[in-house]
């Protein structure tokens, strides 16, 4: 099936309507980056599968923003050898997607035209769990290698997808379906085989409780054989009325006696407890009784009034030190002011000296100015402290004092703080003793009368506990005894239930063993499968593995690493396909071609798989090859390799590529002429583009029967 028209209206990067010749051996789509090469494409892809698997899954991506009516339409037509063309009609209205398929048999719509379309392209997709899914996997893998997802088959996907891929091309989809499928049942098959088995093993424990509850049945019943002693029952009531409880005594042979027998228990079962407690609180409080008994009791008083001395000590103290500290500053304030004016007597002195003579400058009268002389001399000449009186030294000894007494003051009131404390924390406890003896029905007495009044009550309980306690087993005697008719029926009862249980939990491991057995059959039946889906596809990729090397040594990837080949294996039960680079002369081999190939080298990698998965299938779902701007991924050592290879590859298919570069795609439109009047090479030109889609101009290239000449440079030449 070849490609031999299509029409676009609002499809992505086409709003207006737009008409494509594609009946053609080579299609070259020849523009710049965003005028809609890819939608082109993309266009082919959604017409003949429904989705665009890498946009997602919403078809409301496919709509353009642009377009006039909100609707995507697509109309596909194909052609087979020698047959009428096939049309499909796609179309989103923004909610749902109508399509059509017109053949020489009728228009079909809806599901049918998705049938028909599968059964005309893909056969072997119409048995796959998602045939739209299948046809689009094995498009996108043979058929539109995708610019975006260039290396997805050989670097992104894993190495499960890769063969399970490969299995839908190579026709052994549907077995690995089938094995995939069979695979989940199973595990379902075992999960309720697993559910089951965890039944059984409730079954087998209720049937051990129900053997327990028989045995424990049958013991009973024995224990009981002896019947009741008519003594025995009136001295059993005898003491149930000694011990408090006020149940009117009833005949041992009468019908209420064992429901009686049950309520006297339920009484004697609450008295019992209810003493247990009244001792549990008795043996407390004896014990806080001899607690408080080894408590000191603290003489506040006499503390209270030594910390009061002391206080009176320290105040005495601080006001003798008070009174030091202002002797002693007054002392200081007398010695600066003689200290002063002996400084100024010495200044005067001084300047005295210097002005005396014959007769006194101030009176003007007669002197001695010898013995005035001397006089001046000896008050220049004094010293500053010759006047200045001794400080005393009590200050300190008063302060050494002071702070004795503090700390001895401090250390009282620490001690009748805590002092305090013990009083409140003894005085709380005699209050809470004396709450309790209240609480517990005893006379609230003197000190050393409590400890024995709380011993008698101790006595006294332990006495009723144990008399509460006998009562009540000597009663459960009794009802046991008298249920021996209740025993035998609930032992027959036991004996049916584990009968049951025995047929029920017999049939359940039988099942189990059956669906364990079916598990077992089908486990053989999956790991057959995936022997023979690895042996398809592993065959198949034996058939094509010499196209692929052929192919990657003509684009010539790496220097060193010259061959390529497929691995098919199984993997934790899963089928894998690897791709292995070996270089030869050092034998060294890669199962991740990435570690060593740029990323260059890695696109052209991943044209060669792409280009042999599509010339090695016998019958690919379109016999065409659709490559979307390869260019961009490839340097031009490798760029030429994949010009050759595109000019093999149209003898084989049809071959529709895109590129970007209108140098490259005058170099396509020469390699890829037609070279007899019966072939056919168009270029389309995609220019200009605004909100209504590109400027679309299309041409055909006339045959050329000169082959190509290789031009060399002039040095060459010479």
């Amino acid at each position: 099936m070849r490609l031999v028209s299509l029409e676009l209206a609002g499809f992505r990067g086409f709003a207006n309507e737009q008409t494509f010749d594609l009946n053609a051996d080579a299609v070259v789509v020849v523009g710049a980056n965003g005028n809609g090469k890819t939608s082109l494409f993309d266009a082919i892809l959604w017409a003949i599968s429904g989705c665009v698997p890498r946009l997602g899954a919403k078809d409301s991506v496919i709509v353009s923003a642009f377009s006039e009516t909100g609707k995507a339409r697509v109309v596909l037509r194909l052609k087979a050898r020698n047959q009428r063309p096939l049309t499909v009609t796609r179309v989103f209205d923004g909610q749902e997607t109508r399509v059509s398929v017109e053949t020489v048999d009728g228009i079909f719509h809806g599901p049918a035209a998705e049938g028909r379309l599968i059964e005309l392209i893909r056969p072997e997709a119409a048995t796959a769990t998602s045939p739209a899914n299948a046809l689009a996997t094995a498009l996108t893998q043979c058929v539109y290698l995708q610019q975006d997802l260039l290396r997805q088959f050989i670097d992104s996907v894993t190495e499960q997808e890769r063969f399970n891929a490969v299995s839908e091309l190579v026709g052994a989809g549907r077995i690995t379906d089938l094995q995939l499928d069979l695979a989940k049942e199973k595990a379902h098959w075992t999960r309720a085989t697993n559910t089951r088995n965890d039944e059984s093993l409730m079954l087998r424990s209720r049937l051990e409780l129900v053997e327990s509850r028989l045995a424990e049945m049958k013991s009973r019943s024995a224990q009981t054989d002896g019947g009741i002693d008519e003594s025995a029952w009136q001295s059993w009531w005898r003491r149930l009325r000694e011990i408090g409880i006020g149940t009117s005594p009833v005949r041992m042979d009468s019908r209420e006696a064992a429901s009686v027998i049950d309520s006297v228990i339920k009484q004697l079962e609450v008295a019992r407890r209810s003493a247990e407690r009244r001792l549990q609180n008795l043996d407390a409080l004896g014990r806080d009784l001899a607690g408080i008994a080894s408590m000191p009791v603290p003489d506040l008083r006499s503390m209270s009034e030594t910390v009061s001395v002391l206080t009176k000590r320290v105040e005495d103290a601080r006001e003798g030190v008070s009174h030091e500290q202002a002797r002693v500053t007054e002392v200081r304030r007398l010695q600066a002011e003689l200290k002063e004016k002996s400084a100024q007597f010495r200044a005067l002195a001084t300047i005295a000296l210097k002005q005396l003579e014959a007769r006194c400058p101030v009176c003007d009268q007669e002197y001695d100015v010898l013995s005035t002389r001397r006089r001046l001399e000896r008050i220049a000449t004094a010293s500053e402290t010759s006047t200045a009186p001794p400080l005393p030294d009590a200050l300190p000894d008063l302060l050494s004092t002071l702070a004795a007494r503090e700390r001895e003051l401090s250390g009282a009131e620490l001690a009748l703080r805590t002092a305090k404390q013990a009083s409140r924390e003894y005085t709380t406890t005699e209050l809470d003793i004396e709450r309790r003896f209240i609480e517990l029905g005893l006379k609230w007495m003197p000190i050393s009368d409590r400890n024995s009044s709380v011993r008698d009550a101790i006595e006294l309980t332990r006495s009723q506990v144990a008399g509460f306690a006998d009562a009540q087993k000597a009663g459960e005697l009794f009802a046991l005894q008298l249920s021996r008719t209740g025993v035998q029926l609930a032992i027959q009862e036991l004996q049916r239930e584990r009968e049951v249980t025995l047929v029920r939990l017999h049939e359940e491991e039988d099942e189990i063993k059956r669906r364990t057995a079916t598990g077992d059959d089908a486990q053989k039946v999956i790991e057959a499968l995936r022997t023979v889906a690895l042996g398809v596809v592993a065959d198949r990729v034996k058939e094509i593995e010499p196209l692929f090397r052929e192919l990657y040594s003509r684009i010539d990837v790496h220097p060193a690493f010259r061959i390529v080949r497929f691995l098919a294996s199984v993997v934790g039960g899963r089928g894998r396909l690897s791709i292995i680079v070996n270089d030869p002369v050092s034998g060294i081999d890669r199962d991740s071609p990435a570690t060593v190939l740029s990323s260059s080298q890695m696109n052209a990698l991943a044209v060669c798989a792409f280009l042999s998965l599509n010339l090695g299938l016998s019958q690919p779902p379109l016999e065409a090859a659709i490559l979307d701007d390869p260019l961009q991924s490839l340097d031009d050592i490798n760029l030429l390799g994949l010009v050759d290879l595109l000019r093999r590859t149209k003898d084989q298919r049809q071959l529709c590529v895109s590129t970007h570069d209108v140098r490259f795609g005058n170099l396509l439109e020469r390699k890829l002429r037609p070279r007899s009047s019966e072939q056919r090479t168009i270029v389309i030109e995609l220019d200009g583009w605004s909100r209504t889609g590109p400027v679309v101009t299309t041409r055909e290239i006339k045959s050329d029967p000169v082959p190509i000449r290789l031009v060399g440079s002039e040095t060459n030449a010479a």
